[in-house]
């Protein structure tokens, strides 16, 4: 099984060399750009829950 490269912004799979001699990463979801891509299931499960915290409480600020 491999690993899949992760946005450590968003936590998509949707992540694409955009310049390798660089070693830099796009994720195409959220736009992200940089050196780091994640590679551990884990860690794109807590990233999509931060981000669900995060837009709740957006939220309810807004009411």
């Amino acid at each position: 099984m491999t690993k899949k490269n992760l946005c450590p912004k968003c936590g998509s799979k949707k992540m694409k060399w955009q310049d390798p001699q660089l070693g830099i990463w796009e994720c195409k979801n959220c736009g992200y750009r940089g050196s780091v891509a994640v590679k551990d299931g884990s860690v794109e499960k807590k990233v999509r829950e931060a981000k669900k915290m995060e837009m709740l409480s957006w939220k309810r600020q807004l009411r």
